[in-house]
């Protein structure tokens, strides 16, 4: 196989993966959360507040995008907006208690479904899976800054 075969298989078994997942997130999702939704808490939660054009760089979507996914979990209790001090046109989204409490409960209870995908593998595998996509979205993400 040439490297452009090779490549659109990798592509297209990815697509089917995402998709796969993304199928059980939404049978095993409880609480009622997208996974948009989710991976704001779950930055917020590493990271801490974020200006809503860095949370927005982070989730790869556009301020206006995550202005909506911002606002669901704002009317849930699960982040705060606050205005910087110094410039009250900055607004910084904070995670709540609430919203720190339904990332445990979440992750928790999509354990199972993430051991379903990749207990498959070896530890060894899912690093260089790690590394690998790490380096992809880094390149992605150099590449959206030089343009």
């Amino acid at each position: 196989m040439n490297k452009n075969e090779v490549l659109f298989e990798v592509s297209s078994n990815f697509r089917t993966l995402v998709k796969n997942i993304s199928k059980e997130w939404k049978k095993s999702n409880e609480y009622n959360l997208s996974f948009a939704q989710f991976k704001a808490l779950y930055r917020l939660n590493k990271r801490g507040p974020l200006k809503v054009s860095q949370l927005a760089d982070s989730l790869g979507i556009t301020p206006a995008a995550t202005t909506g996914v911002t606002d669901k979990l704002l009317a849930e209790g699960y982040v705060k907006r606050e205005r910087a001090e110094n410039d009250r046109r900055i607004v910084f989204i904070t995670i709540t208690e609430k919203g720190e409490e339904i990332i445990r409960k979440v992750t928790e209870s999509q354990k199972e479904t993430i051991h379903m995908f990749f207990d498959v593998l070896p530890e060894e595998d899912i690093e260089h899976l790690r590394r690998i996509f790490g380096k992809m979205l880094s390149s992605i993400d150099h590449t959206d800054h030089t343009d």
